[in-house]
């Protein structure tokens, strides 16, 4: 995945879809099961203690296929998120085979702080993450210079941004505020994946 995919704020993309599924609902189980293509979605079962506070969003366009006898899924967008008193955390996926319908842009303020390998929740293969920090910003009418070397620590001091490939090669961003590196590391080998269909 391309970093411009992947950090910074969410923008709309532009869809040339037939058809769209744009719903929430209160449950991974019931998202899943509103999406009629083949694949994985993932919901975590470790959440560093915080609440959902949203419903699960799901926005995923279909369009025509050039024959016109079937339709593909173009792009798709599921979201969630969690708070606490202490921290949040907000869960971002989509299917290997469509594209972000919204897509990240560069955040210059962020910084790779690992890249660990991790056997996730009931799944044998393992899986390499990338971490990010928040941590290279420099507040407004301050002039030292914004850190270049960071640190898992800073993961909890500015944030952070946890970017994987799931198996069935689904994508998900997780991006926290208040947790530590390895919170944020648990609630990635904690995703369990849902079957999607009826």
């Amino acid at each position: 995945m391309a970093i411009a995919l992947v950090t910074g704020g969410l923008l709309p993309a532009p869809s040339f879809a037939a058809k769209a599924v744009v719903d929430s609902y209160p449950t991974w189980q019931r998202a899943a099961l509103a999406l009629d293509f083949e694949g994985v979605l993932y919901r975590p079962t470790f959440r560093a203690g915080l609440k959902q506070d949203s419903r699960i969003d799901v926005l995923a366009f279909k369009r025509k296929t050039k024959s016109g006898s079937a339709t593909k899924l173009s792009s798709m967008l599921i979201t969630a998120s969690y708070t606490g008193r202490l921290g949040s955390f907000s869960l971002m996926e989509k299917y290997a085979q469509a594209k972000w319908a919204a897509r990240r842009v560069a955040d210059p303020g962020q910084r790779i702080v690992a890249r660990p390998i991790l056997k996730m929740n009931e799944i044998e293969s393992k899986v390499r993450v990338v971490v990010y920090a928040n941590c290279a910003v420099v507040e407004p009418g301050l002039t030292t210079e914004p850190k270049t070397n960071c640190s898992k620590a800073d993961v909890k001091s500015f944030g952070g941004l946890l970017v994987m490939t799931a198996p069935k090669k689904t994508s998900i961003i997780i991006e926290s505020s208040g947790l530590t590196f390895q919170e944020l590391v648990a609630i990635a080998r904690g995703l369990k994946p849902l079957k999607v269909g009826n």
